[in-house]
């Protein structure tokens, strides 16, 4: 008997491997898919603006990586503490001169990935925005000003395709042979109702079907329904009954890579989750024997494996250094 009614991925397969340089933006899905690709060695850039939640947000991001840095006037003082209006409040800081910095320095390597990237990967939460009041412009965060200072406003189907049509128009004529992977977030804004919070991912849904519709090159993977109508069971969600469970998360991460990898690269991340997991052990003594002689276990496994894959082997030679660069305890050298 059947109990479930799974979810068709799209016949229409994006090729996605160690090769390709991959930026994701949008929310905090984003976020926790993005994160399982850095963490299988994939050149993937998470998020360099922080988790954002509607497509015009998303959008500006695009349009600063493209243009350049905000100017000044996007940072504004709220209760001693400066934010950015086109981040989240990971960039916040108790000066402006530091807060400039915290979004240059994740900038300016984010603008590289994009001059460089294959694979766009965007996840949409809401199509409502907030206004400021004061000059129109839409916010990523309200980093807990005053309602009062904000405008609300639910976005219609022809401004998504509108803005995403010409942005997509720059950035197909900067990489022609990108690929835009569109999802739509399955976490539910409750604020909004149960069916206001339908109406926001119809729109979403909507506008998404349509840029794929126009653009070739875009296509839309089903992350939304594998959780709404596959799973579609409490217990594939957290403790608020809104977000999605890490187990629901990772049958999503399976079946994209089910859409998207190559048997070889399939293959490759199957033995490489066991060092990664290995990776991922906290030291209680870092400056232990012990601890060196699991590192260097841990050495030996990476040079089997890369051996073994040789062509993974510089895709796990940056995922090292990055760790390192992190100030990751556990980043052998290979």
């Amino acid at each position: 008997m059947q109990f479930r009614a799974p979810v068709e991925l799209p016949r229409e397969r994006v090729a996605l491997d160690h090769t390709h340089r991959v930026l994701l933006l949008g929310s905090c899905f984003a976020e926790h898919v993005g994160r399982r690709m850095a963490d299988a060695c994939f050149r993937a850039d998470v998020n360099p603006f922080g988790v954002l939640y509607n497509p015009e947000s998303v959008a500006l991001a695009l349009t600063a990586l493209l243009d350049g840095l905000p100017p000044d006037s996007y940072f504004c003082d709220a209760g001693g503490v400066w934010h950015s209006w086109l981040h989240s409040g990971a960039f916040s800081a108790p000066t402006q001169e530091e807060c400039r910095a915290r979004v240059e320095a994740r900038l300016l390597p984010a603008r590289r990935q994009l001059a460089a990237m294959d694979r766009l990967v965007v996840t949409l939460g809401t199509s409502r925005v907030y206004r400021l009041r004061a000059d129109r412009r839409v916010v990523a965060n309200c980093h807990k000003v005053p309602a009062a200072c904000f405008a609300e406003e639910a976005l219609g189907v022809a401004d998504v395709v509108s803005r995403w049509s010409a942005l997509l128009d720059r950035l197909f004529a900067l990489r022609p042979g990108l690929d835009v992977v569109f999802t739509v977030s399955p976490y539910r804004y409750a604020k909004y109702g149960l069916h206001g919070s339908q109406l926001s991912k119809a729109v979403l849904l909507l506008a998404v079907d349509e840029l794929c519709r126009r653009h070739p090159r875009c296509h839309y993977f089903p992350a939304y329904e594998l959780v709404v109508d596959e799973l579609r069971d409490y217990r594939f969600y957290d403790a608020d009954m809104l977000h999605p469970s890490a187990q629901a998360v990772d049958y999503v991460w399976e079946r994209f890579g089910d859409w998207a990898f190559s048997d070889a690269t399939r293959a490759f991340l199957a033995d490489w989750a066991p060092v990664a997991r290995a990776l991922s052990h906290r030291p209680f003594a870092p400056d232990s024997e012990a601890y060196s002689a699991f590192l260097r276990k841990i050495d030996r496994q990476i040079g089997r494996l890369t051996e073994k894959y040789p062509n993974f082997a510089p895709c796990v030679a940056d995922y090292l250094e990055r760790r390192r660069a992190a100030g990751e305890a556990s980043a052998p050298h290979v």
